[in-house]
């Protein structure tokens, strides 16, 4: 074409006029390029593809693997079309051959519900609260389980936290290596049994499972702050890593939070270590 022309005879006049000194550089990989369209076109043989010319790459469509299994957890299959019916057969086939644990999660992944990597249930009650000597209601601490995005979400608001994407947040907790939870259950005085549950603390934990671990999400619904609950999440947060032989444990903090970490028992930059950060500058 006449790019391809006119990129040709610059390099040919450009080649007249070389000194012997550029008889001995080797050319620059554009000018090579011309000079071989240009050869091609004098001969009239036509190319499939001229090298000068710019190319458009086309591939097939493809639905992202995180987009899939985001439009799978949060009800929106149908918005995912074959990809994502492909991609939910990958996932159950692959289920049934790690096991049972996998399994559970990839039924959990279509609802609004995640299980992290630490799914076993551990519970503990904190508090009971009794009427005519039944009780009706409790609060406890709990490790594992299926964790609801939007309840989450709904908390981590009631702090004063941006709301952000159920999507990123869902993929978030099911690649946590543990979460803990405080639950507000309501109890049924005849029989003992769970009529409901409500979140209101979590801590997120992020490890490899051996060395280190860090706390993210560390949340109390306001409503409950003040009566130490915030320091029993923590502390048996705490010693379950530690029950588990992880022994670094690390967590970011806002200025008007460091003393209540600090009563925990955690330094703020322990022998001058600092944590550093990179962030996008566009």
């Amino acid at each position: 074409d006449g790019g391809c022309e006119a990129a040709g005879a610059k390099s040919q006049k450009r080649n007249e006029r070389g000194t012997k000194e550029r008889e001995q550089v080797k050319e620059p990989f554009f000018n090579m390029k011309a000079r071989v369209n240009l050869r091609a076109i004098r001969n009239r043989k036509p190319l499939e593809r001229p090298l000068c010319a710019a190319t458009t790459r086309r591939t097939s469509p493809v639905v992202p693997v995180p987009r899939v299994r985001a439009a799978l957890r949060l009800g929106g299959a149908a918005s995912a079309d074959t990809a994502a019916g492909e991609h939910r057969l990958q996932l159950s086939s692959r289920g049934t051959r790690l096991g049972d644990r996998n399994t559970s999660r990839l039924q959990a992944a279509q609802s609004d519900l995640v299980a992290p990597q630490m799914s076993d249930i551990e519970e503990e009650v904190i508090i009971e609260k009794e009427e005519d000597g039944k009780v009706n209601s409790r609060i406890i601490f709990r490790i594992g389980g299926l964790v609801d995005v939007f309840e989450v979400e709904d908390l981590t608001e009631k702090v004063g936290w941006p709301r952000r994407l159920p999507q990123k947040v869902k993929t978030a907790l099911e690649n946590s290596f543990m979460v803990t939870t405080l639950l507000l259950q309501t109890m049924n005085p005849e029989d003992g049994s769970v009529e409901g549950e409500k979140l209101i603390g979590i801590i997120r934990v992020t490890s490899d499972t051996v060395f280190n671990a860090t706390l993210w999400d560390v949340t109390v619904d306001p409503e409950y702050q003040g009566e130490g609950l915030g320091k029993t999440l923590m502390e048996m947060t705490i010693r379950k890593l530690l029950r588990l032989d992880i022994r670094t444990i690390s967590l970011f903090a806002e200025p008007q939070v460091i003393d209540f970490y600090r009563k925990l028992g955690f330094w703020r930059d322990p022998q001058g270590i600092r944590a550093m950060f990179w962030y996008p500058r566009w």
